[in-house]
């Protein structure tokens, strides 16, 4: 006879629980990567759009310059080129405490290179007068020879342009009265502004000699280049939900859905309910004493030795699991039930 395999109802629903755990976390990383390659107009190093700052990133990391992305903004990283590249507001806006580290780590000599003219904050606390606006995308050449523009022929900057009030500024790239790219000292450390994050985007890095320029302005020997992450969403100097950023929070809300259908299984059966054992009643000796007392005046002598032989058989089978060995392990008890068959089986039991 071909046997059947029984699935137990308890084992399918934990493996189902645990696929559809794996199945929705796979969906939720998968959706929230997608929405980092490809969704996200900034200049970040995670966007594939036109804006983003992707390929320029990766373009320095092929030339061997280990680029990084700066998460926090708590600290900032020693002998160390930091790169703010805004096409549009930060998704993370910039408070003056940020702001003010930035400007004393700039003037205890670190280097920022800013890109576009959404970096107004930074650029107030470094105590830098200057304006912005928009026009219209021009060819530039360098108008000052400088390690910056070395090689470079001809920049695409973008509709950005900078109207600087002060002549701290060194115009390295300017059309007119507006700069392009400027670059100036602000105590031991560097300011570098281009005006339009245009040549260093996805979309502009091709162009002209905007790859050149990029490199030249992120690359300086004894400096690693650090990509500001930090305000465009990509937290982990905050709180603990930022600080595990967009995997972490995934994985968060996930263990929060097994949660909630652990709950819910929990208070939930699985197939028909069970029955309660039924326990016999425990005998206290006045009940036994009256029962005796009730037999004897009735004369039900052998009723009353048949249900002591019974119980003395269940007790054996529910201490060692048949009568048989009870038996064997209790001599007395055999003796016991010999003598009990013998009187009942006889015709008169004595009193």
């Amino acid at each position: 006879m071909k046997r059947r395999l029984r699935i137990d109802a308890r084992l399918l629903a934990a493996i189902a629980a645990a696929v559809l755990v794996l199945g929705t976390y796979t969906l939720a990383v998968s959706a929230a990567n997608r929405y980092v390659e490809s969704g996200l107009p900034e200049a970040t190093t995670f966007s594939s759009t036109p804006e983003g700052t992707k390929v320029f990133y990766r373009y320095l990391d092929e030339l061997g310059l280990k680029p990084q992305t700066l998460q926090q903004f708590d600290t900032l990283p020693e002998h160390a080129t930091v790169i703010i590249a805004a096409n549009q507001p930060f998704a993370k806006q910039v408070t003056p405490t940020e702001a003010r580290v930035l400007a004393d780590w700039v003037r205890a000599g670190g280097r920022v290179v800013f890109a576009g003219t959404y970096v107004t904050e930074f650029v107030d606390a470094l105590d830098l007068s200057s304006a912005t606006a928009l026009g219209d995308d021009v060819a530039l050449k360098s108008v000052l020879p400088s390690a910056y523009v070395e090689g470079v022929t001809t920049v695409r900057a973008g509709m950005s342009r900078i109207y600087a009030s002060d002549s701290g500024w060194a115009a390295v790239l300017k059309h007119k009265d507006w700069l392009a790219l400027g670059v100036r000292r602000v105590g031991a450390g560097e300011v570098v502004w281009l005006a339009d994050a245009y040549p260093i985007t996805n979309e502009g890095i091709s162009v002209a000699d905007n790859a050149r320029l990029g490199v030249l302005l992120a690359a300086v020997p004894g400096r690693e280049i650090w990509f500001d992450e930090f305000h465009h969403g990509f937290a982990r100097g905050g709180g603990i939900i930022e600080r595990v950023g967009p995997g972490g929070q995934s994985a968060l809300l996930v263990f929060v859905l097994g949660l909630a259908l652990l709950l819910a299984a929990y208070s939930r059966r699985l197939g028909p309910p069970i029955n309660v054992t039924e326990t016999p009643i425990a005998r206290t000796g006045a009940y036994i004493d009256s029962l005796a007392m009730l037999y004897r005046k009735a004369g039900a002598r052998r009723e009353a030795l048949v249900a002591l032989e019974d119980g003395l058989t269940r007790a054996l089978a529910l201490r060692y699991g048949s009568p048989v060995m009870g038996r064997k392990r209790h001599p007395s008890a055999v003796e016991a039930l010999d003598r009990a068959a013998a009187l009942h089986d006889g015709d008169n039991i004595p009193a």
